[in-house]
């Protein structure tokens, strides 16, 4: 992580949550995909799939001005840039997070506009209730961002198992 780089911090962003999940230990995929729309290209957009106590899972911020994608739950920061920044307002942007969860373990890739960003890998508390939250930098949500097409899913996948 860059010693310079202090990403923003969840308190910054308004936040709403749009659904919830509750998930047990088996292998599953779960994937939360948006349509977000920001009305100023210098607010950061959120989205995230996090646990009630907002400390586990995937949370990403979206600069549209630079295009700076960063993960903001486990301590990775910059995860990659857009390279079709700067992000134009009034335009949709398509928006994914896939976690894949094998019992209590967690890989995740992030999509933003067409690009795919690896995520940190996460471990999950025992059978947790995830939120798909969305926000941005604004005092007021609905004043900064439109909403399109949110959806969580969640999916249990039976997984090959390994042969020893």
């Amino acid at each position: 992580m860059n010693p310079h780089f202090t990403a923003p911090s969840i308190d910054r962003f308004n936040l709403e949550t749009i659904d919830q999940v509750c998930v047990d230990e088996s292998h599953s995929r779960i994937s939360f995909s948006l349509l977000l729309e920001h009305r100023h290209i210098s607010q950061r957009l959120f989205f995230a799939v996090l646990d009630d106590d907002r400390t586990h899972g995937a949370a990403i911020s979206v600069h549209p001005a630079t295009g700076e994608v960063c993960d903001l739950i486990n301590d990775a920061g910059v995860i990659g840039y857009l390279s079709s920044s700067p992000l134009p307002p009034r335009v949709p942007v398509d928006c994914e997070i896939t976690v894949f969860k094998f019992g209590r373990n967690c890989v995740c890739s992030a999509r933003v506009a067409g690009e795919t960003f690896l995520y940190p890998a996460f471990t999950l508390p025992a059978s947790p209730r995830l939120s798909a939250l969305v926000g941005i930098e604004s005092d007021n949500i609905r004043d900064g961002i439109g909403l399109q097409n949110a959806r969580l899913v969640l999916s249990h996948a039976e997984l090959p198992q390994a042969v020893a």
